[in-house]
C-alpha cells in the first residue's frame, strides 16, 4: 500500500514536473514505450476475445494511459531528485501520503472484490 501511494505521489509530482520543465525523457523513448505497450495491450485484448478493431482501440487506449503513468513517475522522481520537494511543505507531503494510502487501500479492496466475484 505504501508503494502504491508513493507511486501516486510520484505521478502527481511528475505532472508538476511536466508542466514546469517539459517532457522528462526524450520523445523517441516515449514512442518506443508506447509501441511496446501497444503491442502487449493489443495481444492481451485479442487473447481475451476482443474482435479485431476493438482490440486495437483497447490496446491504444491502455498503452496511452500506461505510457503517461510511466512518464509521470519518471518525472516525479526527477522532480524529487532535482530539489522540487523543497518548495512543498513537509505537512503537505504527509497529508498527500496519507490520502494516497487511503485511496490505494480502497482501490485494492475494490479490485480484490471484482476479481473474486466476477
Amino acid at each position: 500500500m505504501v508503494g502504491m501511494s508513493l507511486a501516486m505521489i510520484a505521478v502527481a509530482l511528475g505532472i508538476i514536473y511536466m508542466f514546469e520543465r517539459g517532457l522528462p525523457m526524450p520523445a523517441p523513448l516515449i514512442l518506443l514505450i508506447f509501441a511496446v505497450l501497444f503491442i502487449l495491450g493489443t495481444t492481451i485484448f485479442e487473447g481475451r476475445g476482443a474482435v479485431h478493431p476493438w482490440s486495437l482501440i483497447g490496446g491504444a487506449i491502455s498503452s496511452i494511459a500506461v505510457t503517461f503513468i510511466v512518464m509521470s513517475i519518471i518525472g516525479g522522481i526527477l522532480y524529487a531528485v532535482t530539489g522540487g520537494l523543497s518548495a512543498i511543505p513537509p505537512e503537505t507531503i504527509l497529508y498527500s501520503l496519507a490520502a494516497c494510502m487511503i485511496v490505494s487501500m480502497v482501490a485494492l479492496k475494490f479490485a480484490y472484490y471484482k476479481l473474486q466475484y466476477t
